[in-house]
């Protein structure tokens, strides 16, 4: 048995370890309280007359499983009592009358919630739930020769995997596959089994729950015990998975949760009679908490500024609902002095509320701060435009070309590398480390890489590039330039000598620094350990995933600050170069867990968002926000004359 765990808190749900289940409900019901009624290892007429009597006194099922032979099923269960609309239920027949029962409740409005199949492939025995909703386009379709057959009847519309059943034999397998349309951008990440790929189960759940507020979702699994596994980041409240426990084993885990007020919510069996094992979710609710919409701070500088904010709320209202982010900020100042600072917060309640002096993962937005330590070093004559970088740092180029390499190129992105010709290398720890002699038993540092980049040739002749090739590795050697000039850590540098008192800190890479974070970098992505690049294992992608260690790429991208500090800090210094500030300059980022943008325009504001996995086309999603729908506050709405240049009092 293995359990995987996330408890706390508990409330009191639960009645009954042992029952059956279904049939139909063609009205809505109206309940107010909750008990779950859970079978399992029972018939398919027990669980034809359970789902009659539970039906009628108003459950609905929340979990449904089929297991064994074809001649020989046996049913799994979790029901409800709660309110929801007309439901039909099928059991026990062949994909043919299956299917047709499938398209008969589509023409009336139903949707697929549930399905089950097993048995060998040939003579497969299905079971399912619809249920009266509209949730958009859905897909699902059985008989499947490989899960991967789905792809294009699926294609460009977003989905939520809500079924995968994997039946017969190896050799021989089918697949059904239920998806529903992702109409919020709900996060989940599904791993899908078949006989040429099957998941590591013990190293995939502790690498999706390392994410911060994800959670085991479903627990599919084969009549002979392969796991598919699904995640996702809503809130249920404390939960708990266990797979591969035995009957009895079940009843005992059913009364313990109960006891600490958590019920099963998926419920999935692999064989039938004594044999049967059982792979089981509890929670404190099966229902996902909603979210609510909370805002925090001020609007100042505006001649009307309650319509102002009015205004910027509901575009932040409008954009993180449609994308479903959780976390957002806004602010604006003028010569480094804060005039607005605003926090969002679509999210639910277990989640902390946005402060406007929180920090946020700022992605490329800190490279200002390279760019401002490099000024301050050429201002106090420590270095020139045309210092040649590599010969500064006592390094020899193994192509030619690098010992002509300025400060100035690495300032402009045209220092001779380009990462669509050989991938980003601030994302390549791993490499690195495998390149060195150590052979991967040790990470690599800031050092290691560039004394990797040089043994290699350019990707191309610095300024003769017919336009600059956009360098995370540039500003790594900045900030490298900065350490051997200044001969202290870099982080150490921009506190004593650059952020005159802002609070803009590293954003570590162990996810352990980020456990009581307000502020949570949220990415579905998983990666490989550049801190431990002989391990196999994932972790979170904010976490060193993305092949990234941010102590190490603090120069480029890995520093947190809150956009009230960005706002305050481009006031003094270029938004996007080096010396004072820049009039109409702007600075992006983008990472994983992180979008950020400053610009410096009639007054300094930047936007702060804590992902990067937006709804549809992401660019076009961010350019909306942060070009049009808040650039256009300081169109429509008059700058009090203090702070104007244009669209004045």
């Amino acid at each position: 048995m293995r359990l995987v765990t996330a408890l706390g808190a508990s409330l009191s749900l639960l009645s009954a370890a042992e029952g059956l289940v279904i049939a139909r409900n063609d009205q809505p019901v109206c309940r107010q309280d909750k008990p779950y009624e859970v079978y399992y290892n029972v018939d398919a007429k027990t669980h034809s007359d359970k789902s009659r009597t539970l039906t009628q006194q108003g459950y609905r099922p929340v979990s449904l499983s089929l297991s064994g032979p074809s001649d020989s099923t046996a049913y799994a269960a979790v029901w409800a009592q709660q309110n929801g609309t007309a439901f039909q239920t099928i059991f026990d027949v062949d994909q043919k009358t299956y299917d047709a029962w499938v398209d008969e409740w589509r023409g009336k409005g139903y949707v697929s919630t549930h399905v089950a199949a097993t048995g060998a492939a040939g003579s497969a025995v299905f079971a399912g739930v619809m249920e009266q909703f509209d949730a958009g386009r859905w897909f699902q379709e059985c008989g499947l020769a490989a899960p991967w057959d789905m792809l294009n009847t699926t294609a460009g519309v977003p989905i939520l995997s809500k079924g995968f059943q994997m039946y017969g034999e190896k050799g021989a397998r089918q697949y059904c596959l239920l998806y529903h349309e992702n109409f919020d951008n709900q996060l989940q990440t599904v791993f899908e089994a078949s006989d040429s790929w099957v998941p590591d189960y013990e190293r995939t759940v502790r690498a999706e729950t390392a994410k911060r507020f994800w959670r085991s979702e479903n627990l599919w699994v084969s009549d002979d015990g392969i796991l598919v596994p699904t995640f996702a980041n809503t809130a249920v409240g404390t939960w708990a998975a266990l797979d591969g426990i035995t009957e009895d084993e079940l009843a005992a885990e059913i009364t313990s949760h109960k006891a600490d007020g958590r019920v099963p919510i998926s419920l999935q069996a692999a064989g039938s009679g004594k044999d049967a094992k059982y792979s089981v979710i509890f929670a404190q609710t099966h229902i996902p908490r909603p979210r609510k919409w909370t805002t925090t701070g001020t609007i100042s500088g505006f001649v009307d500024n309650a319509e102002a904010e009015a205004e910027l709320d509901e575009i932040f209202r409008t954009w993180m609902k449609k994308n479903g982010v959780r976390q957002a900020q806004f602010a604006m100042a003028i010569n480094g002095t804060e005039i607005s600072s605003r926090g969002y917060t679509w999210a639910e309640s277990d989640r902390a509320i946005v402060q406007p002096d929180d920090r946020f993962l700022l992605a490329s937005v800190s490279k200002m701060f390279s760019y401002a330590s490099i000024s301050r070093l050429l201002d106090e004559g420590k270095l020139n435009l045309t210092t040649a970088v590599y010969p500064f740092l006592g390094y020899e180029h193994s192509d030619p070309r690098g010992a002509n390499i300025t400060v100035k190129n690495l300032l402009e992105h045209t220092g001779g590398d380009d990462r669509e010709k050989r991938g980003d290398i601030a994302f390549m720890f791993r490499d690195v480390a495998y390149d060195m002699p150590t052979n991967g038993s040790v990470p690599a540092t800031l050092r290691d890489v560039i004394e990797y980049m040089i043994k290699r040739p350019l990707d191309f002749t610095p300024e003769e590039f017919a336009y600059p090739a956009y360098s995370n590795y540039g500003t790594m050697v900045m900030s490298y330039l900065v350490e051997n000039i200044t001969g202290v850590p870099y982080m150490d540098y921009l506190r004593d000598e650059i952020l005159d008192g802002l609070d803009v800190r590293l954003y570590e890479t162990a996810g352990e620094a980020h456990v009581n974070d307000n502020i949570v970098a949220e990415s579905k992505l998983t990666g490989l350990n550049p801190v431990d690049p002989k391990s196999s294992d994932n972790v979170p992608a904010v976490y060193g995933g993305d092949g990234s260690i941010k102590e190490e790429t603090a120069g480029a991208f890995s520093l947190a600050a809150s956009a009230s500090s960005i706002a305050r800090f481009i006031g003094k210094h270029s938004v996007s170069s080096i010396g004072p500030r820049t009039h109409y300059g702007t600075r992006a980022g983008t990472v994983e867990g992180a979008r950020t943008f400053a610009y410096s325009n009639q007054v300094d504001w930047a936007v702060h968002v804590n992902t990067r996995d937006f709804a549809g086309a992401p660019e076009e999603e961010w350019n909306d926000l942060v070009n049009y729908k808040v650039s256009s506050i300081f169109y429509n709405h008059a700058l009090v004359n203090e702070y104007c240049a244009w669209n004045c009092n």
